[in-house]
């Protein structure tokens, strides 16, 4: 039957656990609803109790499933490390009838294993906080041998740490490494490598010559696949700060985003921007993925990546086609399941073109980014897909073949085999035979009438045996008629480090087929030859390259380190032949760039070179004194494009503390000529760099500007004097508040910036308070609510403020409630209780912050608001309790009145949440958050929003030398600085030296009870919107 994949039409196959299946499941294991395309079944390969809790999985040569499986706990590092509760298990077919029937567990007390490849009689698995292999000696299905091979590596419990491992073309083993540190040492206690950032590490299969393939600020790398060219492509969380969960083309010496993580990202060498994902699939929490390889599921699923969701509940097709140097892709969903609980972490093609899909069940919790409540009783299990038409291979894994005592000319024609498997143990055997299989491989790779798949294939064999002659054997393929073996044999060549192969590779720097260009490139630099950088900048000063391959001759260039060729470019008259030159300077071990080399490059018309130099001068300290004679000219023209803004933004940030930069920006700010475009730029330069104060001649010249008839001015100067409130400040932001002709959010944002301890004059007071309306923007009612909260209130006005109170929601509650710290007036007392009782924005206030606010109070009115304090704990049973009684209310919602409640000003959610890209950008994206959460996963969210704290989205609480402590979410982390959006919705620097301490929070920056300032109706129509909020 002819599938129809293209129509998108699906049928749900219903799992039973009747006939052979029985055997795989418990009785009381009832698999969820799984959809699939028309013409495909699914059946339950393995389930409880021969399985509970599997995760990650991996075949060796005999179709044995190795399985990285959880027992279930939720255990941070401490305890992982003290119980060791987690294992490999081992699973067999016995009867070869498609369902797994026997189980051992293979590697018991693991900390977290998230992986398992079989290579050469070891099985390989990463473990937190390390990289290990596994020998049965006696074939028992239990090891005896361990042995770990690299550690130490970071990690929380929270499964964002090292996966794998991968066995790469070349015969390495990769793993990944999510963002929580290592450090390896040597057996003298001396520090090898050491790092924050996210990574993909590489090793010789006995653990030595660990090497860093990429890294970055990206939150989680999960796994890899490689193409038969030998790719790198994989999976990927938190790749961007508005989460993007993403699939990459991973590049030898990429460095990759996150933007917000600078301070990780400066640990690599950098060839320009961060490196571009091949997909962005939003936040849905990819798991694993693999390559598909053969054609059983149909022609054109060959060489697509299947990913699996966990949030989505979904495996999607991702289709890759070249682009330029790189891919480009599009993903169709696969299989879904319409059952919350359902959790894909892994999909693998078995040797009969059927993928299993490996269901982990409810267990996780810890950085789950659906919900905290952990299900342990919902069991996981592993379901085959396949085609029902399709016929399957005979002897898929080539069990027939006498790999022992074949001679290696039969191993060789059979390289080309139609069953994956097969091909990669051959190429596999013949490695292993080393030497002796040379003779076979040089005939097999060298005719071009033998097919493709055997020269390529036959490259990957020679490759991993790497002696001279087999080296020489794969140099004369770099002459092959076909691109993908050119391509296979320069990235073997480069793996090799094989220097006798640079003036071969040179001309392939000009091939037709832009994948070998760049692999070539790739090449040239492992091998280090200074010869090979003028062809490199020749290359980089085509027209037109592409990211990657741009990244890819630049990388080469740093690689090669020699800084006397390199810096020839320099005097090039291509703008882009300069600008990879001092690039590569910049970032090259022994390129040593003088201040004349790059400051004479900052005349020229290519803004982007322009850019570069100005940001290498940035990071030059003891360059300070040119950065006047830099920017002072740009500025005196007049004649600044936005872009050298920008630039000169940069610039005069690095350098703030500088006294003579600080007086130009003084001086310039206070010209009468300077436009208003550079004014507001050196005002953003205040209001940004981490000075921990500003100096008197740039608070005269904000003063002064206070007064300024430029709204845009204005504007910008209130942000400087709201960073640093100043007595400079205090009398022109008091007449901007005061004067009626301003817009009511400038007189808002001025009145709030004036500081602690203002007294309010009754019309002042009264027009504060009219901002608190529901109606009025929400930057409005902060504010306005801040104002008030940081003033001196007589009696009267503090009376009138409790009215406020009463009808604050969760957002203005807590800066209102300033006003009365340290007020112990009792009367004032008793009604802020009556109207606390009343306020929708309660259960927002934390038991310290009501602490705070009654301690000055009198034992009676303590007394009372005693029972108050009682309500903002909620035990997990009510939270339960009254999720089910909400979520009966639910039903019926209508979605186009839940789109105006989305974007009305009294829920303020726009605000903070982006929707097809309109929006705030403090929480998470909302665009497709229909296709991950289900109606209570919603529910809990707007309820309880600490219980669900989405990744990459957690609250942390930073405890100031002073004693202070501030709370919310890290947007910048560099070193030195922490810029904090609090959970008031205040955007503040804390300088790293003022920090004692930083923690984890467990509240949520989305404050708790906006559902109080809403109906049930308005609530309903809410959860009908986000749940339209779909893909596609």
């Amino acid at each position: 039957m002819k599938t129809n994949w293209q129509l998108h039409i699906f049928v749900t196959v219903l799992l039973t656990t009747i006939g052979s299946s029985a055997r795989a499941a418990d009785d009381a294991f009832t698999p969820p609803p799984i959809n699939v395309p028309d013409g495909y079944v699914v059946e339950l390969a393995a389930a409880p109790p021969l399985v509970k809790h599997p995760m990650m999985a991996g075949f060796d040569d005999r179709g044995r499933l190795f399985i990285a499986e959880s027992a279930g706990k939720n255990l941070r590092r401490e305890d992982l490390e003290k119980e060791l509760p987690n294992f490999v298990r081992m699973i067999e077919d016995t009867d070869g009838d498609g369902v797994f029937d026997k189980s051992t567990i293979f590697a018991d007390k693991l900390t977290y294993p998230m992986g398992a490849l079989w290579h050469d009689g070891w099985l390989y698995v990463a473990s937190s906080g390390a990289i290990w292999r596994f020998k049965d000696t006696d074939d028992d299905g239990v090891a005896d041998v361990r042995e770990q091979l690299v550690n130490e590596f970071g990690y929380s419990g929270n499964a964002a740490d090292v996966h794998g491992c991968f066995l790469g073309p070349c015969g390495r083993i990769y793993w990944c490494e999510g963002r929580h540190g290592h450090e390896f040492q040597d057996d003298g206690g001396h520090i090898l490598s050491k790092g924050k950032a996210a990574r993909i590490f590489s090793c010789r299969p006995n653990g030595n010559d660990v090497q860093v393939h990429c890294g970055g600020g990206m939150d989680n790398p999960v796994e890899i696949d490689f193409t038969e060219q030998g790719e790198m492509l994989g999976t990927v969380n938190i790749l961007y700060r508005q989460r993007g969960d993403c699939l990459v083309h991973w590049m030898h010496g990429g460095v990759y985003p996150r933007h917000d993580q600078p301070q990780v990202t400066a640990e690599f060498k950098s060839t320009g921007d961060l490196l571009p994902p091949v997909l962005n699939l939003g936040h849905v929490a990819v798991s694993g993925t693999t390559r598909y390889r053969s054609k059983y599921l149909g022609d054109d699923f060959q060489d697509s990546f299947f990913i699996t969701e966990f949030n989505t509940h979904k495996i999607v097709r991702t289709k890759l086609t070249r682009s330029g140097s790189t891919f480009a892709a599009t993903a169709e969903e696969f299989l879904s399941s319409s059952s919350g609980d359902f959790h894909p972490t892994d999909v693998l093609e078995d040797a009969d073109g059927s993928l299993l899909v490996i269901d982990t069940g409810g267990w996780f919790r810890i950085g789950c980014p659906t919900s905290q409540i952990a299900k342990p009783n919902i069991l996981g299990a592993i379901y085959r897909i396949r085609r029902k038409d399709a016929v399957a291979a005979k002897d898929p894994r080539g069990q027939a073949i006498d790999w022992q005592n074949e001679p290696s000319a039969k191993l060789t024609a059979i390289l080309n085999d139609g069953r994956p498997a097969v091909r990669d143990r051959a190429i596999r055997e013949l490695a292993k035979r080393g030497p002796k299989s040379v003779s076979a491989l040089e005939e097999a790779a060298s005719s071009n009438t033998r097919d493709v798949l055997t020269r390529r294939n036959g490259v990957w064999a020679l490759s991993r045996i790497g002696t001279p002659r087999a080296l020489a054997a794969i140099r004369k393929r770099l002459a092959d008629e076909d691109g993908s073996v050119r391509q296979a044999a320069a990235h073997s060549l480069g793996a090799n480090r094989d220097r006798e192969s640079t003036s071969s590779l040179l001309p392939l720097l000009n091939d037709a087929d832009l994948a070998v260009r760049r692999e070539t490139a790739t090449a040239l630099g492992k091998m280090g030859q200074p010869s090979a950088i003028p062809a490199l900048l020749n290359s980089v000063g085509e027209e037109n390259l592409d990211r990657v391959q741009q990244h890819a001759l630049v990388y080469a260039m740093i690689d090669i380190n020699d800084r006397t060729v390199t810096a020839k470019g320099l005097a090039s008259e291509n703008a882009r032949i300069q600008r990879a030159a001092l690039i590569a300077l910049d970032q090259m071990d022994d390129g040593v760039l003088s201040r004349a080399e790059v400051t004479s490059l900052l005349d020229t018309n290519d803004l982007e070179l322009q850019r570069v130099a100005i940001d290498i001068i940035a990071r030059h300290s003891e360059w300070s004194e040119e950065v006047v004679g830099i920017v002072k000219p740009m500025l005196a023209s007049g004649k600044v494009t936005a872009e050298q803004l920008d630039s000169v933004e940069t610039l005069l940030i690095a350098f703030a503390e500088n006294e003579a930069v600080q007086e130009l920006i003084a001086e310039s700010l206070a010209g009468a000529n300077v436009s208003v475009s550079i004014r507001r730029t050196l005002l953003e330069v205040m209001r940004d760099c981490n000075l921990p104060s500003l100096p008197s001649t740039w608070r005269q010249a904000v003063a002064g500007l206070l007064t300024s008839e430029s709204s845009v001015l204005l504007e910008q100067a209130i942000s400087v004097a709201e960073r640093t409130r100043s007595a400079e400040f205090l009398q022109p932001l008091q007449h901007i508040g005061a004067n009626e002709k301003q817009s009511a959010e400038l007189r808002v944002r001025a009145l709030a910036a004036s500081g602690v301890g203002l007294e309010l004059s009754d019309s002042t007071y009264t027009f504060l308070s009219s901002q608190l309306n529901t109606d009025g923007s929400i930057t409005r009612r902060l504010g306005a609510a801040d104002a008030i909260g940081s003033s001196k209130l007589t009696k009267k006005q503090l009376t009138s403020a409790t009215q406020l109170v009463a009808s604050a929601g969760p957002l203005e509650l807590v800066s209102l409630l300033g006003a009365f710290e340290a007020n112990t007036d009792a009367d004032v007392g008793r009604e802020l209780v009556a109207a606390l009782e009343k306020a929708p924005g309660l259960t927002n206030l934390s038991p310290g912050v009501f602490d705070r606010v009654f301690r000055s109070y009198t034992d009676e009115v303590q007394e009372s608001a005693a029972s108050l304090r009682k309500k903002l704990s909620t035990s997990n049973a009510e939270q339960t309790e009254r999720l089910a009684v909400m979520q009966s209310k639910m039903d019926g919602g209508d979605p186009l009145r839940g789109h105006a409640v989305f974007l009305s000003q009294r829920t303020s959610c726009v605000t903070c949440h982006q929707v097809q890209g309109k929006g705030g950008r403090v929480g998470p994206d909302l665009t497709t958050t229909g296709d991950r959460r289900n109606m209570r996963d919603l529910l809990e969210a707007l309820l309880y929003p600490s219980s669900s704290l989405a990744r990459g989205f957690e609250s942390f609480s930073i405890i100031t030398t002073d004693g202070k402590v501030q709370t919310g979410l890290i947007l910048t982390e560099t070193a030195d600085a922490i810029q904090l959006r609090t959970t008031d919705h205040k955007t503040i620097t804390i300088r790293c030296e003022n920090i004692e301490e930083l923690l984890p929070s467990t509240v949520s920056i989305m404050p708790a009870g906006l559902d109080r300032t809403m109906s049930d109706n308005d609530l309903r129509d809410l959860i009908a919107y986000l749940q339209t909020l779909k893909a596609g």
